[in-house]
């Protein structure tokens, strides 16, 4: 069975086209087996395109982009923000490429298992649902290096559930950021806003 988390899936390819919606912006995607919620947009990501305020930002990270809901909604929402993302599985970029390729600005799209270090201090905003199955070391490298990657006053957005470890990713922003605000929480799911201070 190939987990959304590998760099290469083996799964034959089956392409599909689904519909995603969130903050009354409706956009079609292509998905495929090997990537994550092929069948759709899953409740996590979609209280996490709910929840960010992008007001004023001109640079977001759409870490762990899959193929692509998340960007492709909020660019709608938020037309003045240059987009990146970054995911480790080869298909899901490909796809999150195709499923972006008429936004302006076009977004930057890279395969990799993290943040560059060349990124470092760059972002207002990055946003993640982390791959709880990948296991805790690689979610906390993720929130360690999306910290090192944002600007003085920037912001990451997280989406976890509280049987997935909510109370641990909380503990472990805290020790990581300045601030840590809780911009959603119902049924199971948070979403928390972690801050760093402006310098």
């Amino acid at each position: 069975m190939d987990h959304y988390f590998l760099g290469d899936p083996s799964a034959p390819s089956d392409e599909r086209i689904v519909r995603a919606e969130a903050r009354g912006i409706a956009v079609e995607l292509v998905t495929d087996r090997g990537v994550f919620s092929k069948a759709g947009l899953d409740e996590g990501t979609r209280r996490l395109i709910e929840s960010v305020d992008l007001t004023g930002a001109a640079t977001a990270l759409d870490l762990g982009c899959g193929y692509g809901p998340v960007t492709a909604i909020l660019a709608c929402a938020y037309p003045g923000v240059r987009w990146w993302m970054i995911d480790i599985n080869r298909r899901a970029v490909e796809l999150a490429r195709r499923n972006t390729a008429d936004l302006v600005p076009q977004p930057v799209v890279m395969q990799h298992d993290g943040i560059p270090n060349e990124l470092e201090s760059f972002f207002d905003h990055v946003l993640l649902n982390p791959p709880i199955r990948a296991g805790k070391s690689v979610v906390f490298r993720l929130y360690e290096e999306a910290r090192r990657a944002l600007k003085p006053g920037g912001k990451l957005w997280v989406v976890i559930q509280k049987k997935h470890g909510a109370p641990s990713t909380e503990a472990r922003l805290r020790e990581l950021f300045e601030s840590v605000d809780v911009a959603h929480r119902k049924s199971g799911y948070f979403v928390f806003c972690a801050g760093v201070a402006l310098r």
